[in-house]
C-alpha cells in the first residue's frame, strides 16, 4: 500500500528537521571548537606575559642596586634588599643597559604585563560565557529536534548573511588561500591576509584600485582590504568594523585602542626589493578603534 499524501508530507518533514538540525549542529560546533582554540591561545598569551609582579620586583631591586650592580657577561650581580637574608643574585639584562636602564626595562615589562593579562582575563571570561552559551544551543537544537519543532529550530541561528557588494566572480578569487572573509554590517566583503605573502597577494594582485585598503599603524599584521566593485560610499560604520579588524589582526591586538590607517589601494605600492606584505603609502588617512571582530566571518 502506497503512503498517503499527509504520510509523505510527514516523512518530508522530519527529513527536512533532521537535515536542518545537523547543520545547525555543525555551524555551533565549529564555533564551540573556534572559542577553544582562542581560549587556549589566551592563556599561551598569559603564559608569555610572565608575573606582572616577578618583573617589577627584578625593576625595583635594579634600581636599589643602580650605583654597586657588578656587571657580569649578560647579567648584573646584585644584592636583593627585599629579601630578609640579603642574598646575592643574578639578574638578566641586555649589554646595552646600566643597571638603572635594566630596571626601566623590567619595569615596561611590568606594566605590559599587567596590562595585557587584564585584557586577556576579560577576554577569557568573555569566551568562557561563549562557550557556555553555545554548548547551550546545541542541548536546544536536540530538544527542538526531539520535538520535531521545526519552526523552534529554524529560530535557533541567524540566518547566515551574504555579502552585498560582489564582483564577477574570477577565476582566482576561487583559488585564493591564506585570506580570512568577513562581511559588514552594511553588507561590503571585507578581505583580512593571514600572512605576509598572502598579504602581498591580497594588496597587490586581489585589491582593485578604488577597494579600501587599511593596517594597523606601526605595528605589524594583516593587510584588509573592503571591496568595492560598485564604487559607493563605504560607510563610516563598514571603515570601523575594518578597521577594527586591522587592529586585531596585528601586534596591537591587546591593546585598549589601535590606530589604523586607511586609504584607496592606488596609493598603495609594493617597496621595491622590500619583504613581502612590505609597502609605502602615497596618501592616508587614520582611525581610532578597538581591537575586535565585530563582524560575521563569511566562507562562501
Amino acid at each position: 500500500m502506497l503512503p498517503t499524501r499527509e504520510e509523505r508530507n510527514e516523512a518530508e518533514r522530519r527529513e527536512r528537521i533532521t537535515q536542518l538540525a545537523s547543520e545547525l549542529r555543525k555551524r555551533v560546533g565549529r564555533d564551540i571548537a573556534r572559542a577553544r582554540r582562542l581560549l587556549k591561545n589566551l592563556n599561551g598569551d598569559l603564559e608569555k606575559h610572565g608575573s606582572p609582579e616577578h618583573w617589577k620586583r627584578l625593576g625595583d631591586i635594579l634600581l636599589a642596586n643602580a650605583h654597586n650592580a657588578v656587571r657580569v657577561g649578560e647579567s648584573f650581580r646584585v644584592i636583593d634588599y627585599f629579601d630578609e637574608a640579603l642574598p646575592e643574585i643574578l639578574i638578566e639584562a641586555d649589554l646595552r643597559f646600566s643597571a638603572s636602564e635594566a630596571a626601566e626595562e623590567y619595569f615596561r615589562l611590568y606594566q605590559k604585563a599587567r596590562n595585557g593579562r587584564e585584557m586577556i582575563f576579560v577576554r577569557i571570561g568573555a569566551t568562557e560565557s561563549k562557550i557556555v552559551e553555545l554548548e547551550g544551543k546545541l542541548a536546544e537544537i536536540d530538544s527542538a529536534k526531539a520535538a520535531l519543532d521545526e519552526e523552534r529550530l529554524g529560530a535557533i541561528l541567524p540566518v547566515k548573511k551574504v555579502p552585498t557588494e560582489t564582483r564577477k566572480a574570477k577565476k582566482r578569487d576561487a583559488e585564493i588561500k591564506g585570506v580570512r572573509r568577513f562581511v559588514s554590517t552594511d553588507g561590503f566583503e571585507i578581505l583580512v591576509g593571514k600572512g605576509a605573502a598572502d598579504n602581498d597577494y591580497l594588496t597587490t594582485r586581489l585589491a582593485a584600485a578604488r577597494d579600501t585598503w587599511l593596517h594597523a599603524a606601526d605595528y605589524s599584521g594583516s593587510h584588509v582590504v573592503i571591496r568595492n566593485p560598485n564604487r559607493k560610499e563605504v560607510s563610516q560604520r563598514t571603515l570601523r568594523e575594518a578597521a577594527a579588524l586591522a587592529a586585531f589582526y596585528s601586534s596591537a591586538r591587546e591593546l585598549p585602542r589601535a590606530a589604523v590607517n586607511y586609504t584607496e589601494r592606488k596609493f598603495v605600492s609594493k617597496v621595491k626589493g622590500g619583504a613581502p606584505g612590505l609597502v609605502r603609502l602615497a596618501s592616508f588617512k587614520t582611525i581610532d578603534v578597538k581591537p575586535e571582530v565585530v563582524v560575521e566571518k563569511y566562507d562562501g
